[in-house]
């Protein structure tokens, strides 16, 4: 009996995802003939009539880079783009090659940090025009950045969640990193690594402890021998993609292990100093706050926001000698990849980073903030600007002159994102257009399970603006839903597990129950949880991985999980957020269809 609720859930997936495609359709038809007044709305729907996908998509596109009267308009039309341009169309009604595409970006980035490579040596000789701003970013780096301290660094490395060369797949945590049979790494990262691990003692067990002994001897020789006999030297990292667009993918570098464990060091010890001078990388509020500030009408010299195109790939190594302190520069050159495998063919990097390097984000910032400061200096104004990565926010009298500085270092502003007039303003995920949230919401997704239509119909109701644009939609998506499996909630919560509802409709609902015990309500909802790597666990020195796990802290009761890979249940779930000990046990039309035991205790 307790697998009943489950079976049905799998079924109705399956159910879902062979029918995605046309789901997505009818919603699309639904959405574009409740705005049809629109010229732009008029044209899609010709698209989609006549079945022209590649133009459906190429319209999308342009909606989204017009600029528009009113914020009615505005907000109307790019979440209706915002469906499109994003969405997962079929590979095969499609004319895009989106992997090629973003290949063909990777190396046009790579041409361009060629070519400024080649200028910044040639400034060795020649004196540059621009040499005195670039001093000046080349001293307030070195202000931020302080003296390079390794053993800071030591202390701060860490395995990160994502893929490294050798250890891929779902099975990617840090039990897997640690006791992998070979680490990889590029020859520079070598002794860093080395000295890195060499004050790691739980890592120094590791190694030494013979798997028949409770006991072993540190002894610096032997750790060293078993260090060099682990690691798999490498000469590059491997180009990956990810989906971004139906156009264009998104190139990523996977990176050897022991490289993303000292980058992922580097990358800490960046921020802390970033923030002396007030950029916290934790904390993107304040560049949406600026954003909000300089989309409102009346003001003499409002913010602009600024954004660049393919900004991680254009960081030349030409850029960095120039503006890094020279022990800052060889650190970091001997830590990361030097060359990039595509296919199995190896090409030397003409630039210094790529996205996947653990220290990118920090850099950038650095750089843009850098020249950012320069341009206040000059205009004798109060450094009031904010980066968070690409995302740069200045005063309008300031903004040319970064641009040209950015230009001058290799970079080029994303035209369709940067916006220095008009009441319109975009950074950090936030969209404002007269000081009013305009963001969309982006439709990344297939409508193939029940959690993403819960998924979608929360997100769009979260903002009655949203609410008001998707009404018809949310009606023929709700339709999607079977009867019992209609799972509601009236307080929010994970935006997959359930349909956040008023309180009228969740106390009509079937799986309402009051609790006069605790004095709670309590509803079902989908559960998703980790799942357990259990084959690490064989692994030799797993505990040593779960002490080392558990001293470095982590938010998941899994030690070490599975990535892409949850258990999923329905539980029924009190108002406290406690979970009862109570599974779904039929239909809600059956009398008794819940055997409610005891809920979990209530603190009022």
């Amino acid at each position: 009996m307790k697998s009943q609720m489950s079976m049905r859930l799998r079924r109705c997936n399956d159910r879902l995802r062979n029918t995605s495609w046309e789901n997505y359709l009818k919603f699309l038809s639904v959405l574009l003939e409740s705005y049809s007044s629109f010229e732009d709305v008029t044209v899609l729907k010709e698209h989609l009539l006549q079945k022209n996908w590649d133009a459906l998509v190429e319209r999308a596109d342009s909606i989204s880079s017009t600029s528009y009267r009113t914020e009615h308009e505005h907000r109307v039309l790019n979440q209706i783009a915002a469906v499109i341009r994003k969405y997962p169309f079929p590979a095969n009604l499609v004319s895009y090659k989106p992997r090629d595409r973003a290949l063909e970006v990777f190396l046009k980035s790579e041409h361009k940090c060629k070519r400024m490579n080649q200028r910044f040596l040639a400034y060795d000789t020649v004196r540059s025009p621009f040499e005195e701003p670039l001093q000046k970013a080349s001293q307030w780096i070195s202000y931020v950045l302080g003296e390079l301290n390794l053993t800071e660094i030591w202390d701060n490395c860490s395995f990160g969640p994502g893929a490294s060369v050798g250890v891929h797949g779902n099975a990617t945590n840090s039990a897997r990193k640690l006791l992998s049979r070979s680490w990889s790494v590029t020859p520079g990262a070598v002794e860093y690594a080395y000295a890195a691990f060499s004050g790691d003692p739980l890592i120094r067990e590791m190694l030494l402890q013979h798997p028949d002994s409770h006991y072993y001897c540190d002894s610096q020789p032997d750790f060293r021998q078993a260090f060099m006999s682990r690691l798999d030297v490498l000469q590059s990292n491997k180009i990956s993609f990810v989906p971004k667009t139906v156009k264009v993918d998104r190139t990523i570098a996977v990176e050897p292990l022991l490289n993303g464990y000292l980058q992922k060091g580097v990358d800490e010890v960046m921020r802390k100093r970033l923030t002396r001078v007030g950029i916290d990388l934790r904390d993107q509020t304040l560049n949406q706050r600026l954003a909000r500030n300089g989309s409102l009408p009346g003001q003499e010299d409002p913010y602009v926001t600024i954004d660049l195109s393919s900004a991680s790939d254009s960081i030349s190594i030409g850029l960095c000698k120039r503006l890094l302190p020279d022990t800052w520069y060889c650190f970091l050159n001997s830590i990361r990849s030097k060359s990039y495998s595509i296919d199995n063919t190896e090409t030397c990097y003409q630039k210094f980073t790529t996205m996947g390097n653990g220290f990118c984000f920090p850099l950038e910032t650095l750089i843009f903030a850098s020249l950012c400061n320069v341009a206040y200096g000059e205009h004798r104004l109060k450094a009031d600007f904010s980066v968070y990565g690409d995302d740069i926010i200045v005063r309008q009298s300031v903004a040319g002159r970064v641009l040209q500085l950015l230009g001058v270092c290799g970079f080029k502003a994303n035209l369709s994102k940067t916006f220095l007039q008009g009441p319109f303003r975009e950074s950090c995920g936030a969209d404002w257009f007269e000081g009013k949230d305009v963001r969309p919401i982006n439709l990344d997704y297939a409508f193939d399970s029940l959690e993403n239509i819960f998924k979608f119909c929360n997100l769009s109701r979260s903002k009655g603006t949203w609410e008001r644009i998707f009404y018809e939609c949310l009606d023929f998506l709700e339709s999607l839903i079977p009867k019992d499996l209609y799972l509601c909630r009236p307080f929010k919560g994970n935006v997959d597990t359930a349909l956040e509802v008023p309180w009228d409709v969740f106390m009509a609902s079937g799986y309402a129950r009051f609790h006069r015990n605790t004095w709670n309500w309590s509803w079902l909802e989908i559960i998703h949880s980790a799942q357990q790597d259990n084959p690490v666990k064989r692994f030799a020195g797993y505990n040593i991985a779960l002490m080392r796990g558990a001293l470095t802290g982590s938010t998941s009761s899994v030690p070490f999980a599975v990535r892409r890979k949850t258990s999923t249940k329905i539980r029924r779930v009190s108002g406290s957020g406690a979970l009862t000990s109570t599974l779904f046990l039929g239909p809600p039309s059956l009398p008794g269809f819940l055997r409610m035991d005891r809920t979990l205790p209530v603190n009022r």
